[in-house]
């Protein structure tokens, strides 16, 4: 069965601005599909399209008839003032509500001694079928529900504070909510990862796998793309084609398909200059008498002219990233012993131990709020008040990417602003800063005005200036394109030295990390190899799991 369907979709913005040219896509009942493509090519547009935000400047937009829609937005909307977050919840049943008031308004009327018989029996029947409609509804259920989804998604503690109280990522955490406690027949969902810590997106995961409905999904979370869709549309020059797959068989058959068609291109091109030179051979033998050596050079000028073309695939100017280590460190990076760490009541570290080696590549994993910013901070020495040792070892030199990416005085522009980190020339800076994509006039943009993104590549142009051989970064993937994520990974595999990162990025974890170490219950548990063999090693019963208790940390190992 047919739920969307767009055929020969444009969409314009005024007369310059042209997103989509002949978009044409199909979603089937059931479809679990990703929309992917490079920022601005009209990833949202298309959901604005299907939700009926927008209407297309040609072309059609169909649904299938009375299916429902929900879309869950980046941007989480504003609620009436006071509303808790659990009434917030409860408009997801807006239908229901509507039956109780009416169940309430017929259950005064029977218990009202001045109702008539008449009346009483009329009642008596609406009550009986609105009473049927609303058990057979779930209408009994709703409170159940609510916190069962509450406690899924994380949110049961402040399921009685105020909505419009919320940080922006709590509000989208209870909006993804209300929608899938609604359950409509199409899910729009853009970046609904966001905020998610990684226990939750595996729940979110399952939960998509096994939904009824449609689901349509924008994301930068590879993993969670690979682990939920099964059909991709990928939008590039306004147009949509579809690969079945998920996203790793996606990548796998772009791949193959440029490399197709380099090799028709350059097939092509050889033929053409073949073509191209006894053109010019006949042109010289036609020059001393040959009539029909011009004929042939006409003939052959015209089959080029009528030639369908290959076209070079289209290569992407990619940010310069690759960290600079001149010198490295002892072998001993790290030292972690016996670290207790609190705030106030809230006890984050107790008795944590961990050692850190030259040229390891470790991921901090854990819940939420466990700690994991916390303990990176104590290791720079931002944070103090801890009890323990913390050691960093002989020769380091660390380079550290912030969480949240801000700037000691965001009124310089970019070009103040790199300056201060970098010993070329000004005809060196702009080249540099161009290598980040800040190209032209855009150096004398104030830092204030950059998006997050924008702050990310300008922190990185800055970080690779320094000869640094221990890497402290904290989730580094916010704010970046896939592309640029693939690019960090590349930069942090060839990088020599050691790396400490916290990222929720769990397909840029398998692809950086030989070690992952989780935070839990104020204590470290190190696993040697990558994100999946630390969940199937989780997963493991736990009397085939064995600690190696020889040293300071406890390690899981693969073999």
């Amino acid at each position: 069965m047919l739920d969307v369907e767009l055929s020969k979709v444009a969409l314009n913005y005024g007369f310059s601005k042209s997103v989509l040219t002949d978009a044409t896509f199909q979603v089937n009942s059931g479809d679990k599909v990703a929309i992917v493509g490079d920022n601005g090519t009209g990833k949202t547009s298309i959901f604005n399209l299907i939700a009926g935000i927008e209407r297309p400047s040609s072309g059609t937009v169909s649904k299938r008839k009375e299916a429902t829609v929900g879309f869950l937005t980046q941007i989480a909307p504003d609620a009436p003032a006071n509303q808790t977050v659990r009434e917030f919840l409860r408009t997801a049943y807006a239908e229901l509500a509507q039956l109780q008031t009416k169940m309430a308004e017929l259950e005064a009327v029977m218990g009202n001694p001045e109702t008539s018989p008449e009346a009483l029996d009329k009642a008596m029947a609406a009550y009986g079928k609105a009473q049927d409609m609303f058990m057979n509804a779930g209408g009994y259920e709703v409170e159940a529900n609510i916190e069962k989804m509450a406690a899924n998604l994380k949110i049961t503690d402040f399921l009685d504070q105020e909505y419009n109280s919320l940080s922006g990522g709590q509000k989208t955490i209870a909006c993804l909510a209300r929608m899938l406690l609604q359950h409509p027949d199409i899910l729009l969902l853009d970046e609904p990862t966001n905020h998610l810590d990684i226990p939750t997106l595996g729940w979110l995961e399952d939960f998509i796998k096994n939904y009824r409905g449609s689901v349509v999904l924008v994301s930068h979370d590879r993993y969670f793309l690979d682990k939920t869709i099964s059909k991709v549309f990928a939008i590039s020059d306004g147009k949509i084609k579809t690969y079945f797959g998920n996203y790793t068989q996606y990548t796998e058959a772009l791949a193959a398909e440029r490399e197709l068609q380099e090799q028709a291109y350059v097939t092509q091109q050889k033929k053409i200059a073949g073509m191209e030179d006894t053109i010019r051979k006949n042109r010289a033998w036609g020059a001393q008498s040959s009539e029909k050596a011009y004929r042939v050079a006409k003939q052959l000028e015209r089959r080029i002219e009528e030639m369908d073309k290959v076209e070079r695939p289209k290569t992407q100017r990619d940010i310069a990233l690759s960290f600079n280590q001149e010198s490295r460190s002892g072998n001993d990076v790290l030292h972690i012993e016996d670290l207790y760490f609190s705030y106030g009541d809230d006890i984050l570290l107790c008795g944590a131990n961990l050692d850190l080696e030259y040229g390891h590549k470790v991921c901090l994993i854990g819940k939420n709020g466990c700690g994991k910013s916390t303990v990176l901070k104590i290791v720079l020495g931002m944070l103090g008040g801890y009890d323990g040792t913390v050691a960093i070892g002989s020769n380091v030199k660390i380079g550290y990417l912030p969480q949240h990416v801000a700037f000691e005085d965001e009124r310089r522009t970019i070009l103040e602003e790199f300056q201060r980190h970098f010993q070329g020339s000004l005809t060196q800076a702009y080249s540099t800063l161009a290598a980040f994509h800040f190209f032209g006039e855009d150096v004398h943009k104030r830092i204030s005005s950059l998006s997050g993104g924008e702050k990310v590549r300008l922190k990185f142009a800055e970080l690779v200036q320094n000869d640094v051989n221990f890497l402290i970064l904290d989730e580094p993937t916010n704010h970046l394109d896939v592309r640029n994520r693939e690019i960090l990974e590349e930069a942090l595999n060839d990088f020599g030295g050691t790396v400490l990162f916290v990222s929720h990025d769990r397909y840029f974890i398998n692809k950086v990390a030989n070690r992952v170490v989780e935070l839990e219950d104020g204590e470290f548990t190190s696993y040697l190899g990558d994100y999946d063999y630390y969940q199937e090693r989780k997963s493991a019963p736990p009397s085939s799991v064995k600690p190696d208790d020889s040293g300071p940390r406890k390690v899981l190992k693969r073999n």
